[in-house]
């Protein structure tokens, strides 16, 4: 029986705790930035909105580094979870750890991580910070 199922079997933590499974996400977040709520999460003791497209998350247990971790950023392209809300004519949209604007960039951290939300330029006007309906963050590492 492997690890995983032994542990799983038994109640053991898989994902958090001193028997969690290597390469397993250890944190994740689905952050819905429009109407600020936590859709879902995993080793997340709370969310921060800061500003308009910047947020920070607290890990309810810390990873054993700053810097050996993982985080993956996505969005879906929607406010209001009917239609897109960047269409083409823009540079897309991006999701990132740290921030893009001209706030506070939270030190690269063992308990937490900061990440933010932007839509691309156009031809016309440049981009900006903005809130989407799905903001997710994964993070795979070792937890301390």
């Amino acid at each position: 029986m492997s690890k995983a199922a032994e542990l799983a079997e038994f109640g053991g933590g898989i994902s958090n705790g001193p028997n969690a499974v290597e390469g397993l996400i250890k944190h994740f977040v689905v952050y819905d930035a429009v109407n600020q709520v936590t859709r879902g999460s995993l080793n997340q003791s709370s969310l921060t909105d800061e500003t308009t497209g910047r947020f920070h998350s607290s890990f309810t247990s810390s990873f054993g580094s700053a810097t050996d971790k993982c985080a993956v950023t996505d969005l879906n392209n929607t406010t209001n979870d009917t239609s897109s809300n960047i269409g083409e004519t823009r540079g897309g949209i991006i999701s990132n750890i740290g921030t893009s604007t001209n706030g506070t960039f939270r030190a690269l951290s063992a308990s937490e991580i900061q990440f933010y939300s932007n839509y691309g330029s156009s031809g016309s006007s440049n981009g900006d910070a903005r809130e989407f309906l799905s903001h997710y963050v994964m993070m795979v590492g070792d937890l301390a």
